[in-house]
């Protein structure tokens, strides 16, 4: 039999990789994990052998595709050629001319450069009870809901817990409400059932699902209700409680498996330091997706920006992380990147002014030479920390050390503007969509993106007050619409294409220091890409109420094929 593009590509050369850790083996080989593939993927090539002149190094071409380069041309292509996790070439070649090269034929499919998370917190998912359900995300009736539970309880061990933690409120949903326990133990009867909305509840149960969390000490109403943010917060952590890190590891594959049926390929992670529900231990959390990078079965590029400082914690403990920590150091796969989202603690940080501790931990980050994304709203928070990022600037140019404003909801175009005179990069986020209410816009999109800031990058500070899916937050984007469907942010829409570049472009290798690598599909860069199921650029054939259900026909990752939906024939 002879190896295809999809296994023999992950025999990679040990001279692009370093290692997160020291513990990591200097060198390794790559495989796909078969069980993170929506279909089997192992498929033999007619014609080639092992043994013969390919050696089980087949060149991917993807042809006969309008291939949206989005570059500062928009440039589309029709086919593009993969070697050893980078784009070789881009149109122009004779594909079925060449040997060694497994060919698809797209049929004119729309392609974009894989979705970048700008700002997201991907790995404290992995400390999520049960078996975390992303879909609900884009559920918009108590009836697809159920449909949902009911199709994740296929795919869920019987007996096991299923979730849906943050992400999502109950008003998107026609009712306004959660299904009730009785629907939800017909969806799931096999299953014990726990729903948690937006931040900290409410929540719902099936029956089942409540009798678990009342065993465990919780506090759940005779009708499967979680009214108070309180006992939300206690179900989440008597359920969390005993999980381990083969539990983390399943989450996090689960989740990576959604994350490219959606168009994912790389999370820039901001961790999770806020303690209790789901906080994420920094001595050892990391352990999980390490060991999944080390072993082959990361399918999700991460970029890790470590936390500072805990809530309450003092100066030193920044200093210990910026004293034993590799920065910019991994793999292509996984990689420490920066400081982020905080330089301080919440308690700290929320002193106004911003406290001498502030100014002191943003100095070391910059001595050290870190990239840094910080939490940013309120005017005020800008306002005080640009007065620190404008003093630092003339000793350390801030940007080329890859500082970066993120969130932007609350900013003005004065602020934009010091922004820019920075240099810095904004990453604007979407995490207003889901906020109650109806009174929250922003970030205003079309300031930032006609600013002439350095880069710019989309994100959604997912995924437990704001949705993952970066389709949610094209549509929230390009509408002005939350996900209440209240216009909240008029004036600030901007175009899919725009806002697809936000969250694909090579603007977004800015902010982790891989300007000529990540982002965008160009000769030399990351093969990181998506076929999409439909052509979002075209509205009729997508309109906006569609968006948010965009998703992939075929993604590959560092030239890899990760997800399939089987409407392509593979070679």
């Amino acid at each position: 039999m002879s190896i295809s593009i999809y296994q023999a590509t992950n025999f990679q050369n040990t001279a692009r990789f370093q290692f997160v850790s020291a513990s990591i083996t200097l060198s390794f080989v790559r495989f796909i994990p078969v069980s993170l593939l929506a279909t089997a993927i192992i498929f033999a090539t007619p014609g080639h052998t092992q043994e013969g002149p390919c050696l089980g190094e087949n060149d991917l071409a993807l042809i006969n595709g309008n291939i949206h380069t989005l570059d500062k041309n928009n440039t589309v292509v029709a086919s593009v050629l993969i070697r050893n996790g980078e784009f070789l070439d881009l149109a122009g070649t004779n594909y079925q001319n060449r040997f060694c090269t497994d060919i698809i034929d797209l049929g004119e499919r729309t392609v974009i450069p894989g979705l970048i998370d700008n700002h997201v917190h991907f790995v404290r998912i992995q400390n999520r009870p049960g078996h975390d359900t992303r879909e609900i995300e884009t559920t918009f009736s108590t009836a697809e809901v159920l449909t949902t539970i009911s199709s994740k309880s296929t795919s869920v061990p019987q007996g096991e817990l299923i979730t849906g933690i943050g992400g999502f409120i109950t008003a998107q949903w026609a009712e306004a409400r959660f299904p009730s326990i009785t629907a939800l133990d017909q969806a799931a009867p096999e299953h014990p059932v726990y729903l948690s909305a937006f931040g900290f509840g409410p929540g719902q149960t099936n029956t089942a699902g409540r009798d678990l969390i009342n065993s465990l000490g919780g506090k759940v109403s005779p009708d499967g209700s979680i009214a108070s943010r309180e006992d939300t917060a206690l179900a989440y952590e008597v359920l969390a409680a005993s999980i381990d890190d083969e539990h983390r590891e399943r989450q996090l594959a689960d989740v990576i498996i959604w994350a490219n049926k959606v168009g994912l390929t790389t999370a820039m992670d901001m961790s999770g330091t806020v303690p209790g529900v789901g906080f994420l231990d920094q001595r050892t959390g990391y352990n999980p997706i390490v060991n999944m990078a080390r072993d082959g079965r990361l399918n999700l590029r991460t970029r890790l920006y470590f936390p500072a400082l805990d809530e309450d914690a003092e100066l030193s403990q920044l200093q210990g992380r910026l004293d034993n920590s590799f920065n910019n150091f991994g793999s292509d796969m996984l990689k420490t990147v920066g400081i982020g989202e905080w330089s301080v603690g919440r308690t700290l940080f929320n002193q106004q002014p911003l406290s001498e501790a502030a100014a002191d931990a943003q100095r070391q980050i910059a001595e050290r030479g870190w990239a840094y994304h910080q939490h940013l709203h309120s005017p005020e928070e800008f306002d005080a920390h640009l007065d620190i990022w404008e003093s630092l600037d003339p000793e350390f140019d801030l940007s080329s050390l890859r500082w970066t404003a993120g969130h932007m909801s609350g900013v003005t175009p004065e602020i934009v503007q010091r922004i820019v005179a920075l240099g810095l990069g904004i990453g604007a986020h979407g995490q207003p969509y889901l906020r109650p209410g109806g009174d929250a816009g922003g970030p205003p999109w079309r300031t930032i993106v006609e600013s002439g800031a350095v880069a710019l990058g989309g994100g959604s500070d997912g995924a437990r007050i704001s949705p993952f899916n970066p389709w949610s937050m094209i549509y929230y984007m390009v509408t002005g619409i939350n996900a209440q469907n209240q216009l909240v942010n008029d004036g600030q829409q901007i175009t899919r294409r725009q806002a697809v570049k936000l969250y694909s472009s090579a603007q977004q290798g800015w902010f982790t220091g891989e300007d000529e690598k990540l982002g965008g599909i160009a000769t030399g860069r990351f093969a990181d890409l998506v076929v999409l199921n439909k052509n979002v650029f075209n509205q009729q054939l997508v309109p906006d109420s569609e968006i948010r259900n965009m998703q992939s026909s075929l993604t590959i990752v560092d030239g890899r094929i990760v997800y399939t939906d089987g409407t392509l024939t593979i070679p």
